[in-house]
């Protein structure tokens, strides 16, 4: 094909796209633990249960003026061939269960695409003059831990390394790299490479990553991803052994150390997270990023400070907005974006502007670059299945506002006061009074759950993704 008949090609598959809008492809982005299997769960359950029940969705204007007719869900996962399709059925059935639990942790990709059946408003073409529409929605769930490599697409092995070396003689991950490090000045860059001290420095380095990610340490910022979570890659492969190093003032010999480990850092970069990234992060029309807002303040400023770097690092690798008439021709990059803060159930409803507050703050650096190519950016403090409830309280003689749930860990029901949300970043006396203690809760027994899953600011967010295609 000609570039002349692939720009004709490209301007008539835009076109086609903006004549129907039939399709949406939803990126719903989100470190591990933030989130993303519920909510893509709560998103297609409460969706599809908007024909027949519009009040649990009064934010989603289709829905409350009754447009919204049916949904069902594919039998086969969308995208390139062999995708695995989501587990919805499974992970609806243990969140809504007689013993309620949160799904498993995702360990592999999975795609879903969901149809809904619609009555459009807009004014279509004599050829499409039906008022009854189909949307196609097209989700993709992977583990938290692979967003993290994004960045790496377009990174050196020297660049990779240099940052993470700066950042693992930073506490507290200085003290948790030592066994790594102390190995590390034990080799030789330049000299030859021996399988045994290549497989020990690997070794040592896959440690440190995990002691990051200890449930009282919380730093997210791990790389490569796939040491944490390989998925269908053997973690015997030699393309997961290696390491950062130090850089050499001259070009490494062949066969030593260093080239041996450049190489497979190469090897990971150009056939694991080069083929991820174009093959499932490519071509998304909107997005959501889930923020577990309130584990950061739980984990201290260390932690916190880790998340907002994450969450700048994996943005960086989106494409937003318009670029030129290259971008125009092969299609429309993301065109909005919405910061979720996570969990907001967990905190009673009178600190949720708080929350929202806080996390429009945490990405503001990234959400003012998106902007800045015209796309537009929100926040809600958002719940994907609400597991607890507001009640009034009493503690030293005052009445506070509590949530009551099912803490993780515990048999019984419990009423707490969860402490308050800044509205700011906290003071270094904020961290020091280690104020923020907010706990993990558990489903509960959830009645008539055929109508959709409770939730708190759901709907404002299908509104806010895709509202204006259901209309």
């Amino acid at each position: 094909m000609s570039a002349t008949e692939k720009a004709a090609s490209g301007i008539s598959n835009v076109a086609r796209r903006f004549a129907d809008r039939k399709n949406v492809r939803l990126a719903v982005t989100g470190l591990s633990r933030s989130g993303k299997t519920v909510f893509t769960t709560s998103f297609i359950h409460n969706l599809l249960s908007a024909g027949l029940w519009p009040e649990r969705l009064p934010f989603l204007k289709s829905a409350s003026r009754g447009a919204i007719i049916a949904g069902e869900v594919y039998p086969s996962a969308p995208g390139p061939s062999g995708t695995p399709r989501f587990p919805y059925e499974e992970s609806l059935n243990a969140i809504t269960g007689k013993s309620p639990s949160w799904p498993q942790a995702t360990d592999r990709l999975s795609a879903i695409r969901l149809a809904m059946r619609y009555r459009t408003r807009r004014k279509l073409p004599r050829a499409r003059g039906r008022k009854i529409q189909i949307l196609n929605v097209d989700l993709v769930d992977y583990p938290g831990e692979w967003l993290l490599d994004l960045p790496l697409a377009g990174k050196s092995f020297a660049t990779w390394s240099a940052e993470t070396l700066e950042l693992a003689r930073q506490e507290p991950r200085a003290g948790l790299a030592k066994p790594w490090l102390a190995h590390m000045a034990t080799l030789d860059g330049p000299g030859r490479a021996k399988d045994a001290e290549l497989e020990t420095a690997a070794d040592l380095y896959k440690a440190y990553l995990d002691s990051c990610r200890a449930p009282d340490v919380g730093m997210v910022l791990v790389q490569p991803a796939r040491f944490i979570r390989p998925g269908d890659v053997d973690p015997d492969d030699p393309i997961l052994q290696f390491c950062p190093l130090e850089p050499l003032p001259a070009k490494a010999p062949k066969g030593s150390v260093y080239q041996v480990m450049e190489e497979r850092y190469d090897a990971y970069r150009d056939l694991i997270v080069r083929p991820f990234y174009r093959d499932h992060f490519s071509g998304f029309d909107e997005q959501i990023v889930l923020v577990d807002v309130l584990s950061a303040l739980r984990l201290g400023k260390a932690a916190f400070d880790d998340a907002q770097a994450a969450i700048g690092a994996i943005l960086q690798s989106f494409d937003y907005g318009k670029s030129g008439l290259l971008s125009w021709l092969t299609g429309v990059r993301i065109s909005k974006v919405l910061f979720a803060a996570t969990k907001a159930d967990h905190v009673s409803s009178n600190q949720h502007h708080n929350l929202k507050r806080l996390l429009e703050e945490m990405v503001a650096r990234e959400a003012n670059r998106i902007r800045f190519r015209g796309v537009q950016t929100g926040a809600v403090a958002l719940s994907s299945v609400r597991c607890t409830e507001d009640v009034l309280g009493e503690v030293q003689g005052q009445t506070l506002s509590m949530v009551r749930g099912l803490p993780a860990g515990r048999d019984e029901e419990t009423a707490l006061f969860p402490g308050e949300i800044p509205a700011h970043f906290p003071t270094d006396q904020d961290w020091h009074d280690g104020r923020f203690k907010f706990l993990d809760f558990m489903p509960t027994r959830i009645s008539g759950s055929a109508r959709g899953l409770p939730h708190v600011g759901m709907d404002e967010a299908m509104e806010y993704l895709i509202g204006k295609r259901l209309r």
